[in-house]
């Protein structure tokens, strides 16, 4: 399994298959060391060697279309795509023309480019492919522990202290908030 993005969840995504003794490679740009259970690999090679990949990095202007026409070519394996992170990570109309040609076997897609998508869209009625409403996420641990992260977060910056769940970690330091790592 290739993981593209190891972050909180793309981790815990590897812990769990590696229980199944699956081998999961990765690529992640702003990880150096790969934590147990994960062989940190260039992003062609996790495209190149995986059968599964799973798409786990925040959208930004580097990631826009991460994954387009090139990127499928590469796919040997015809692996599997599963993007429950962003929908605009991967380019819908070159995943049509990937799934069409046999690049990929399949997609598993929490979201998507456009949402709600396009009722005309190949992707409604393509067989080798599963949509859900981005709510991959749900269960009624998953409320109780969304709630109390949100809670300690909030109170970590009502009492100075450096919240957990920071997405935009290059704004420290550049607002006015004092907040301590402690």
């Amino acid at each position: 399994m290739g993981l593209i993005g190891i972050g909180r969840i793309g981790l815990e995504v590897a812990r769990r298959m590696a229980a199944f003794d699956v081998k999961v490679i990765a690529f992640d740009p702003f990880i150096k060391k790969a934590p147990d259970a994960v062989e940190l690999k260039d992003f062609d090679t996790v495209l190149k060697e995986s059968d599964f990949i799973s798409v786990h990095c925040p959208l930004n202007d580097s990631t826009r279309h991460l994954i387009g026409e090139k990127e499928f070519k590469k796919m040997e394996r015809k692996p599997l795509l599963l993007n429950t992170s962003r929908g605009p990570i991967v380019d819908e109309e070159a995943l049509i023309e990937a799934l069409k040609k046999g690049h990929v076997s399949g997609a598993g897609l929490d979201v998507l480019e456009k949402e709600p998508p396009d009722p005309k869209s190949p992707l409604l009625n393509m067989e080798n492919v599963i949509l859900s409403p981005h709510i991959s996420f749900y269960s009624e641990e998953s409320i109780s522990e969304l709630k109390r992260r949100t809670a300690r977060n909030v109170a970590d910056v009502l009492t100075g202290k450096m919240p957990a769940s920071v997405v935009n970690r290059e704004v420290i330091g550049k607002t006015r908030a004092i907040l301590s790592n402690a």
